[in-house]
């Protein structure tokens, strides 16, 4: 599926490029295409994603994620990973966390799509410590070991000066931007979220808070629009680059708490998304420190809301073979397929 995807993508944004003569080379004044070449990269994958119910106090509930290390490679319109993220890794403080993590995504030169699914259970309560009764009854992080989440979304954003632009030579380091620029961005996504809460194998947080106010199980479905602005600082081999949007989530929410009342319901609420990147890009090695942090807001009541945090941190050490032999025939075979 994914190769297929990939295939469709490159060919929509190869037929888009060829309509203007002159946009290779307007954009090679500001841009340098590396596609053509095999990237090879080490990476360190450090996610923090959590869940936070406030309502008289704030609880926030984290899985216990480890550290995922792997490989990936880059040519042309094609990209594969591959990751393994040791059990023996997680913090048996924080419990045991069974997780699904998969990710499709294409970058293009003005077209970005990237596809998720997330599916967490085993959680721990990462701010025991601030809620009273927790603390007094609990010397570690207590667990809820039948907490279950799964987030599923689509997102795609455009990059609008994508002659001067490029988004992916901070993320993929398929490209260099050579000089600074930067680019209104417009996005939009769709999104679904469920999430079952067992609050009732943990009385001392139940006594702590008020019954209209826990959340026990939950629907969530969204579909955002969300404007932003990127910009990459370019200072000889290294880069700089900032990505802020900030938009609007049209949600319908159908959830019930612990006694027993459902609430369904369309609202409206804010969600954020950032993203950083920083590093060294030159004709053949390149390294980088990105992150990315999407927040979703979910107000529940008035005086209760629900934020949903997917974020991560990812370490990048990569090289560009030119392609001989073997790998040059594969890349004959992928421009059959795609003309550059």
């Amino acid at each position: 599926m994914l190769i297929l995807l990939s295939i469709l993508f490159g060919f929509f944004e190869s037929n888009a490029e060829n309509k203007d003569s002159l946009y290779h080379v307007n954009r090679s004044k500001y841009i340098t295409d590396k596609t053509g070449e095999l990237g090879i990269s080490l990476f360190n994958r450090n996610p923090d994603n959590q869940i936070t119910l406030s309502g008289l106090h704030a609880t926030t509930y984290n899985p216990n994620d480890a550290n995922t290390q792997g490989i990936r490679l880059q040519h042309k319109w094609l990209g594969i990973a591959f990751g393994y993220s040791p059990k023996s890794l997680q913090d048996k403080s924080r419990g045991t966390t069974q997780e699904l993590d998969l990710h499709v995504f294409m970058y293009g030169k003005r077209n970005y799509f990237d596809a998720y699914y997330v599916g967490y259970t085993g959680f721990y309560i990462e701010n025991y410590k601030r809620n009273a009764n927790l603390n007094n009854n609990f010397s570690s992080f207590p667990l809820l070991p039948n907490m279950q989440v799964n987030s599923i979304g689509l997102n795609y954003f455009y990059v609008f000066n994508h002659k001067k632009y490029s988004f992916r030579s901070s993320y993929l380091m398929n490209e260099i931007q050579r000089r600074s620029a930067g680019s209104f961005i417009l996005g939009i996504s769709v999104n679904a979220l469920g999430i079952i809460n067992p609050v009732n194998e943990l009385p001392q947080l139940m006594l702590q808070s008020l019954p209209e106010e826990m959340l026990a199980r939950g629907e969530f479905y969204g579909g955002s629009i969300l404007p932003g602005y990127a910009h990459t600082f370019i200072l000889r081999k290294l880069f700089f680059t900032i990505a802020p949007s900030l938009g609007f989530v049209a949600q319908h929410q159908n959830f019930t708490k612990t006694n027993d009342k459902t609430r369904d319901r369309n609202t409206l609420a804010f969600r954020s998304v950032g993203r950083i990147a920083l590093g060294y890009n030159s004709n053949r090695f390149y390294a980088a420190l990105t992150g990315v942090n999407d927040t979703y807001n979910y107000q529940l009541a008035p005086k209760f809301q629900m934020q949903t945090q997917l974020s991560e941190a990812r370490l990048i050490i990569g090289y560009r073979f030119k392609t001989k032999g073997i790998t040059q025939k594969i890349s004959t075979q992928m421009d059959k397929i795609i003309k550059p």
